[in-house]
Protein backbone atom coordinates (compact mmCIF):
# COMPACT_ATOMS: atom_id res chain seq x y z
CA UNK A 1 0.00 0.00 0.00
CA UNK A 2 1.05 3.68 -0.69
CA UNK A 3 2.15 6.02 2.48
CA UNK A 4 -0.52 8.35 3.11
CA UNK A 5 0.35 11.95 2.79
CA UNK A 6 0.75 14.04 5.59
CA UNK A 7 2.31 17.26 4.42
CA UNK A 8 1.54 19.23 0.71
CA UNK A 9 4.35 20.58 -0.75
CA UNK A 10 3.26 23.57 -2.98
CA UNK A 11 4.94 23.98 -6.19
CA UNK A 12 7.45 26.41 -6.91
CA UNK A 13 8.31 27.78 -10.53
CA UNK A 14 11.51 27.91 -11.09
CA UNK A 15 13.15 31.19 -12.64
CA UNK A 16 12.95 30.16 -16.22
CA UNK A 17 9.06 28.96 -15.54
CA UNK A 18 8.36 32.29 -13.95
CA UNK A 19 9.86 34.31 -16.80
CA UNK A 20 8.50 31.79 -19.51
CA UNK A 21 4.80 32.36 -18.28
CA UNK A 22 5.48 36.65 -17.93
CA UNK A 23 6.10 36.41 -21.83
CA UNK A 24 3.43 34.57 -22.35
CA UNK A 25 1.21 36.41 -20.54
CA UNK A 26 2.70 39.70 -22.08
CA UNK A 27 2.33 38.17 -26.07
CA UNK A 28 -1.55 37.58 -25.45
CA UNK A 29 -1.68 41.45 -23.42
CA UNK A 30 0.37 42.29 -26.64
CA UNK A 31 -2.22 40.75 -29.17
CA UNK A 32 -5.44 41.46 -27.26
CA UNK A 33 -4.31 45.27 -27.01
CA UNK A 34 -2.73 45.90 -30.23
CA UNK A 35 -4.28 48.66 -31.69
CA UNK A 36 -3.26 50.71 -28.84
CA UNK A 37 0.16 49.06 -28.26
CA UNK A 38 0.68 50.13 -31.88
CA UNK A 39 -0.71 53.93 -31.05
CA UNK A 40 1.74 54.04 -28.47
CA UNK A 41 4.66 53.10 -30.51
CA UNK A 42 3.96 55.75 -33.06
CA UNK A 43 3.75 58.43 -30.60
CA UNK A 44 7.23 57.26 -28.83
CA UNK A 45 8.57 57.33 -32.98
CA UNK A 46 7.27 60.55 -33.52
CA UNK A 47 8.95 61.67 -29.87
CA UNK A 48 11.53 60.42 -30.34
CA UNK A 49 12.15 61.94 -34.24
CA UNK A 50 11.32 65.34 -33.10
CA UNK A 51 13.83 65.19 -30.59
CA UNK A 52 11.11 65.58 -27.45
CA UNK A 53 11.75 62.27 -25.71
CA UNK A 54 15.72 63.09 -25.90
CA UNK A 55 14.89 66.15 -23.96
CA UNK A 56 12.55 64.68 -21.68
CA UNK A 57 15.11 61.62 -20.98
CA UNK A 58 18.07 64.71 -19.97
CA UNK A 59 15.28 66.22 -18.14
CA UNK A 60 14.24 63.14 -16.13
CA UNK A 61 18.18 63.12 -15.98
CA UNK A 62 18.87 66.22 -14.44
CA UNK A 63 15.71 66.26 -12.51
CA UNK A 64 18.07 67.09 -8.98
CA UNK A 65 19.29 70.09 -10.84
CA UNK A 66 15.94 71.70 -12.31
CA UNK A 67 14.35 71.10 -8.79
CA UNK A 68 17.22 72.55 -7.23
CA UNK A 69 16.38 75.85 -10.36
CA UNK A 70 12.88 76.17 -9.70
CA UNK A 71 13.22 75.94 -6.03
CA UNK A 72 15.20 78.90 -5.96
CA UNK A 73 13.25 80.51 -8.57
CA UNK A 74 9.94 80.11 -6.88
CA UNK A 75 11.67 81.85 -3.32
CA UNK A 76 12.99 84.78 -5.35
CA UNK A 77 10.83 87.84 -3.58
CA UNK A 78 9.30 88.68 -7.36
CA UNK A 79 8.23 85.80 -7.82
CA UNK A 80 6.40 85.41 -3.83
CA UNK A 81 5.48 89.01 -4.57
CA UNK A 82 3.05 87.81 -7.72
CA UNK A 83 1.72 84.49 -5.62
CA UNK A 84 0.98 86.91 -2.78
CA UNK A 85 -0.86 89.16 -5.10
CA UNK A 86 -2.96 86.87 -7.19
CA UNK A 87 -4.11 85.00 -3.81
CA UNK A 88 -5.30 88.99 -2.63
CA UNK A 89 -6.89 89.64 -6.17
CA UNK A 90 -8.55 86.11 -5.71
CA UNK A 91 -10.01 87.03 -2.34
CA UNK A 92 -11.36 90.30 -3.35
CA UNK A 93 -12.77 88.95 -6.44
CA UNK A 94 -14.85 86.40 -4.84
CA UNK A 95 -16.67 89.07 -2.96
CA UNK A 96 -17.71 90.43 -6.20
CA UNK A 97 -20.96 89.23 -7.96
CA UNK A 98 -19.90 86.99 -11.07
CA UNK A 99 -23.00 88.94 -12.81
CA UNK A 100 -21.51 92.13 -12.49
CA UNK A 101 -17.67 91.90 -12.93
CA UNK A 102 -18.95 90.48 -16.72
CA UNK A 103 -21.25 93.39 -17.16
CA UNK A 104 -17.84 96.03 -15.80
CA UNK A 105 -15.83 93.80 -17.79
CA UNK A 106 -17.56 93.81 -21.46
CA UNK A 107 -18.17 97.33 -20.80
CA UNK A 108 -14.56 98.40 -20.72
CA UNK A 109 -14.06 96.37 -23.21
CA UNK A 110 -16.84 98.31 -25.47
CA UNK A 111 -15.06 101.37 -23.81
CA UNK A 112 -11.82 101.24 -24.61
CA UNK A 113 -12.82 100.08 -28.49
CA UNK A 114 -14.81 103.28 -28.47
CA UNK A 115 -12.51 104.95 -27.01
CA UNK A 116 -9.16 103.69 -30.09
CA UNK A 117 -12.02 104.23 -32.97
CA UNK A 118 -12.23 107.61 -31.66
CA UNK A 119 -8.50 108.42 -31.49
CA UNK A 120 -8.08 107.16 -35.01
CA UNK A 121 -10.34 109.41 -36.51
CA UNK A 122 -10.75 112.44 -34.49
CA UNK A 123 -7.02 113.76 -33.21
CA UNK A 124 -8.83 117.45 -32.86
CA UNK A 125 -8.87 118.74 -29.37
CA UNK A 126 -11.91 119.18 -26.88
CA UNK A 127 -13.44 122.11 -26.72
CA UNK A 128 -14.39 123.38 -22.82
CA UNK A 129 -18.16 123.93 -25.04
CA UNK A 130 -17.24 120.28 -26.68
CA UNK A 131 -16.65 118.95 -23.09
CA UNK A 132 -19.79 120.67 -21.33
CA UNK A 133 -22.13 119.11 -24.30
CA UNK A 134 -20.81 115.49 -23.93
CA UNK A 135 -21.37 115.76 -20.42
CA UNK A 136 -25.48 115.66 -20.91
CA UNK A 137 -25.33 112.43 -23.41
CA UNK A 138 -26.88 109.57 -20.83
CA UNK A 139 -23.95 107.19 -21.43
CA UNK A 140 -20.71 109.38 -20.25
CA UNK A 141 -23.16 110.63 -17.62
CA UNK A 142 -23.61 107.21 -16.64
CA UNK A 143 -19.60 106.40 -16.83
CA UNK A 144 -19.35 109.35 -14.35
CA UNK A 145 -21.30 108.50 -11.95
CA UNK A 146 -20.07 105.37 -12.12
CA UNK A 147 -16.76 106.65 -11.38
CA UNK A 148 -17.38 108.64 -8.91
CA UNK A 149 -19.16 106.25 -7.07
CA UNK A 150 -16.07 103.78 -7.48
CA UNK A 151 -13.73 106.49 -5.95
CA UNK A 152 -16.12 107.05 -3.35
CA UNK A 153 -15.68 103.56 -2.32
CA UNK A 154 -11.79 103.72 -2.56
CA UNK A 155 -12.13 106.34 -0.18
CA UNK A 156 -13.74 104.52 2.41
CA UNK A 157 -11.69 101.64 1.76
CA UNK A 158 -9.18 103.88 2.29
CA UNK A 159 -10.43 105.14 5.47
CA UNK A 160 -10.26 102.01 7.24
CA UNK A 161 -6.68 101.21 6.49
Amino acid sequence: MAKPITTIRKQEMTEKEKREKTIEELKALLSEKEPAVSEILNILQELHESGILEAIYAMLKAKEDIAKILIEQANRKPVTTLVNNLMELSGVLTKIDPGITTKFLQSTALGITEAYEQLQTNGKKITLFELLSILRDPDVNRAIRFIISLLKGIGKGLKEV
